[in-house]
């Protein structure tokens, strides 16, 4: 009895005498077993940690005692989903030759480069000297060719000697009568040489000259039908004649309007590449080059292709205006991948993605047209930025810790069935941070795993608590 009273003074004295040391150490042993039992025991029994796929893993002893593993499903369903789809690129304009025409001296030019013009804005002009001269000499031609219409209506022209239907009428008229009276005398002759009156010889005389009358009749008609036909065709070729020279009047008017150069569209003067005095010797060179629109062409990576269409509105930030957001609208998307950046041509690929193999930058062309309200400001051709396009649709999605084996928009999930699973591929969509877009391999209302279930093998057992 006095044993025990000492021995608990003595542990008295001793917990008095170190009552701090005490008092951390029961800390610690508290905190070991706190730690041990909030951290330490779900950390075992979580699926991810290191030791998930060990002989010594919470998993491993769930199936060595034949117990079933614990799984967590979700419930397949629609979701909105909404992500962004940058794609880089530079202003862009129409680059519009404005050629020179006639061959001839440079007078005045009228424009700088830099300089903002509108459609039908003079440029240049030059010397019309020569040109007028020929569109006088034209218009001159023009007056004669339409007198010697009039001539050939008249039919007082010399060329037309033989084709004077007037004329031939009279001449026709007269060898008729003569005719008429050359059959009568014949007529006469032979019966007074039946009556023995006159001899043969009268006759044959009175014959011959029937003959010859004949004959000319004949020769009159020819030459009036040649007359009325050749008059027509006459008349053709002088009309003919007199539009000729007015499509060289025109042709001459239409000349000398080159002779003064227009904007063909509203623009920027890029280059001016004729001066004052100097001489235009090939018909057709460039005299300006302008350039005409703005837009922003934009290079979206190829696995974007189709989540970019015309119509689609976008925004568009620009290196020159730093944080501001212009708002835009997709004109136009090229149907063609090419190398725009990188490719073969360079020795290291551009915007590697970290696949341990090189990855040449494949990408797709789209056309972006401003607002009218940003072409106020100075914005010009050449300035780079990015353009930044919003997508946005309902689809069927899963939590991204579902996915396994995703390659080429192809992966496996795993489905409860009952304590049992099976694995299933899906096609697969846009892929997130947290969420993945399933195409095809799902409907609404399945069951897929989400944890626990990346360990699992054939013939384990499951426990599925649904999320």
């Amino acid at each position: 009895m006095n044993h025990q009273k000492k021995k608990g003074s003595v542990i008295k004295q001793i917990f008095k005498d170190n009552w701090k040391e005490v008092l951390v150490l029961g800390t610690v042993i508290a905190g070991f077993c706190l730690l041990t039992l909030l951290v330490i025991i779900p950390a075992y029994k979580s699926p991810g940690n290191g030791m998930a796929s060990s002989k010594l893993s919470y998993t491993e002893l769930l199936r060595k005692s034949g117990k079933a593993i614990p799984v967590v499903s979700k419930q397949v369903a629609k979701e909105k989903i909404q992500y962004f789809v940058m794609g880089e690129g530079v202003c862009a304009s129409q680059p519009v030759l404005v050629p020179i025409i006639p061959m001839d001296r440079v007078d005045e030019v009228y424009v700088k480069e830099g300089e903002r013009v509108k459609a039908g804005q003079v440029l240049a002009k030059l010397s019309e000297t020569k040109a007028r001269i020929k569109l006088e000499s034209a218009k001159l031609a023009e007056s004669t060719a339409a007198a010697e219409l009039e001539r050939v209506r008249l039919g007082s022209a010399y060329v037309l000697a033989q084709e004077r239907p007037e004329v031939e009428k009279i001449s026709l008229s007269a060898m008729e009568q003569q005719l008429s009276f050359a059959k009568e005398k014949l007529e006469r002759y032979e019966t007074a040489f039946e009556k023995g009156v006159i001899s043969r010889v009268v006759l044959l005389e009175a014959r011959k000259d029937y003959t010859n009358v004949s004959e000319g009749f004949e020769q009159a008609q020819l030459s009036m039908r040649m007359a009325e036909q050749g008059v027509e065709q006459s008349l053709k070729i002088a009309m003919n004649a007199v539009g000729d020279a007015e499509q060289a009047v025109a042709h001459r008017e239409e000349e000398l309007r080159q002779y003064t150069v227009y904007a063909p569209v509203d623009g920027v003067v890029d280059r001016v590449l004729v001066q004052v005095g100097e001489y235009n010797q090939d018909s057709g060179k460039p005299g300006f080059l302008l350039s005409s629109g703005l837009w922003f062409d934009a290079y979206f990576d190829q696995a974007d292709y189709a989540s970019v269409q015309t119509g689609q509105q976008c925004s568009v930030t620009l290196e020159s205006y730093p944080g501001r957001q212009w708002p835009a609208e997709i004109e136009m998307v090229k149907p063609v991948v090419s190398f725009n950046s990188g490719g073969p041509e360079i020795s290291r690929p551009l915007r590697p993605r970290g696949s341990g193999s090189p990855e040449w930058a494949a990408t797709f062309k789209v056309q972006i047209k401003l607002k009218a309200d940003v072409l106020k400001h100075r914005i010009v051709t050449g300035m780079t930025g990015f353009t930044r396009l919003e997508i946005e649709r309902e689809s069927i999605v899963v939590p991204r810790s579902a996915i396994l084996s995703l390659s080429a928009g192809s992966a496996l999930v795993y489905l409860p069935i009952g304590e049992s699973w099976e694995t299933r591929e899906v096609t697969v969509g846009h892929v997130g941070g947290e969420q993945v877009e399933i195409l095809d391999g799902l409907e609404v209302g399945e069951h897929v795993l989400i944890e626990g279930h990346l360990n699992l093998k054939l013939d384990d057992k499951i426990s599925v608590n649904q999320k």
